[in-house]
């Protein structure tokens, strides 16, 4: 308690220290937002926001951004600011339009800010417009005045993400909400939902109304919520967990549990070699996937045979073997049950115009006949494999440098430090915000090896992904105070640069910049 006493009161001095900074130091440097920005250019003359301002946009694709913004500027500053169709304004005036952003390298999301006598800002595209205006809105926040130059910034990673285990805790949507503003203002673009879990399925489903959990989300709260996160350019990805983690599931369908040679019930595993159990699986999927537009869905495929704290050998399931034998050729592995289970969800995602992703502690080296598809998406979090050693820094499983030299790309989902536990052992790893920010980036995986440059342009991103393995341990409400730091950090190392100053420099400035008004 006392070093964190310490640690508060010299974060709150470096608070005030840089709000304190002289005017001539700001005049140099780039101007402070939370994440940094790739490129400044001083010169020229400054820009002050006007009394009665404008937020004059080019198209009516910018006009929620610039309301957002005029919102926004009005409860920082107290002016007296509009939204108003346009594309060129006067002295104290702000712009947005979308066209090429000279200095960067042709990236999707990447923007420009010239500061004059208006404050121009110009994205590749919508995404890179609105988070010119997240930028804008910081600097501004901090002095209505910005010294004259020309900001370029550009993301290092396509993803940046945070991921919610509402499967195993329901969020309410106000809190999703909440977390979306969030997101947006630090120029985060993935909100990954894990819905189905040990306790509950938290979708309204028509086709299997008996697995849909009493704490819910609707189809209308869904819909709702999908066009608010578009507002704020995040981008949703459904997961629905197979073949295991189905406890939610599985209590009403106790028929398809997976049953051992010796007669253990699992309550998580689905029976893979029952073909009723594809039945199930697939309805759950023809419903879903339509309901969701993004470009991904998530599978799961994560720690099928995970009892407790044991991982349990797939010997103990004769009839996984005969099935894969059956199905795929007497040649076929237990293992390849798995396997084709894979990619047979794989192909119904693709067929709704979406890519499929999985977890990829399932994927071990020399196991099996069967080669995931190419196309599939690897969220790489743990090395475990091997039967007793579920522990995610060692094991058998496929390296991230492994999975890219066969045509994968991956995200970097490490246990360590891209993990927020709730509750129970695995909070072990829930490494302190300071920590991560100054010995961690997305290209070093949680078993200690780093991309290379050239295997790193398969790496997509990483995030902050919370888990509720004891659902009591924390409210809502206090999950998203702790997150807090822990999300600003991620958004730091994904869009870059890693550490652009000392982390109680940065925490004072996300302190004061980087929540949502």
């Amino acid at each position: 308690m006392a070093t964190r006493a310490v640690v508060s009161g010299v974060v709150a001095m470096a608070a005030v220290a840089l709000v304190a900074q002289p005017q001539a130091r700001a005049e140099q440097a780039a101007p402070l937002t939370v994440p940094s920005v790739k490129s400044w250019t001083p010169g020229g003359t400054g820009f002050t926001l006007g009394v009665h301002a404008r937020v004059l946009y080019a198209g009516d694709g910018l006009r929620d951004a610039a309301v957002d913004l005029a919102d926004g500027l009005r409860a920082v500053t107290g002016n007296d600011v509009v939204a108003q169709s346009g594309s060129s304004g006067g002295p104290g005036d702000v712009v947005l339009r979308n066209g090429p952003v000279v200095g960067a390298p042709n990236a999707p999301e990447s923007y420009r800010i010239a500061v004059g006598d208006t404050l121009d800002l110009q994205g590749s595209d919508t995404a890179g417009t609105f988070y010119a205006t997240r930028s804008a809105l910081q600097m501004l926040r901090r002095n209505t005045t910005i010294p004259g130059g020309t900001v370029t910034d550009w993301p290092d990673y396509r993803e940046r993400s945070l991921m919610l285990d509402v499967g195993r805790e329901f969020m309410p949507v106000d809190m999703l909400r909440d977390q979306i503003r969030r997101m947006a203002q630090l120029k985060l673009n993935l909100l990954h939902l894990h819905f189905s879990d040990t306790f509950g399925f938290r979708l309204e489903s028509v086709s299997h109304p008996e697995i849909t959990a009493p704490e819910h989300y609707s189809k209308q709260d869904m819909h709702d919520l999908i066009e608010y996160a578009a507002r704020y350019q995040v981008e949703i990805v459904p997961e629905v967990d197979f073949p295991g983690h189905m406890n939610g599931i599985l209590a009403a369908h106790p028929e398809l549990k997976l049953r051992s040679a010796a007669g253990v019930v699992s309550d998580s595993a689905i029976d893979i070699s029952n073909p009723r159990s594809y039945d199930l699986m697939r309805d759950i999927l023809e419903e879903f996937l339509p309901q969701f537009p993004g470009r991904y869905w998530h599978l799961g495929a994560d720690e099928f045979l995970l009892q407790g704290t044991r991982v349990v050998s797939m010997d103990e399931y004769p009839q996984l073997g005969e099935y894969a034998r059956a199905t795929y050729g007497p040649q076929a592995q237990p293992v390849d049950a798995y396997l084709g289970l894979i990619n047979w969800g794989a192909e119904i995602v693709r067929a709704h115009g979406k890519r499929p992703r999985i977890w990829n502690d399932g994927l071990h080296t020399g196991e099996g006949t069967i080669t995931p598809d190419r196309d599939i998406v690897i969220d790489f979090w743990s090395r475990a494999g091997i039967p007793q050693l579920p522990l995610p820094f060692f094991g058998n499983a496929r390296t991230a440098s492994d999975l890219i030299a066969t045509g994968h790309q991956v995200k970097n989902a490490a246990f360590t430090p891209t993990y927020y536990v709730t509750g129970r052992p695995a909070t072990i790893g829930n490494i302190p915000a300071p920590l991560a920010y100054e010995l961690w980036d997305p290209t070093l995986f949680v078993d200690g090896t780093r991309l290379a440059p050239d295997q790193n342009a398969s790496n997509l991103g990483s995030g902050l992904h919370v888990w509720c393995d004891d659902p009591t341990a924390q409210t809502p409400a206090r999950i998203a105070a702790s997150i807090t730091m822990p999300l600003r950090v991620m958004a730091q190392k994904t869009w870059g640069p890693a550490k652009p100053v000392t982390y109680l420099e940065f925490a004072a400035l996300a302190d004061a910049v980087a929540e949502p008004v």
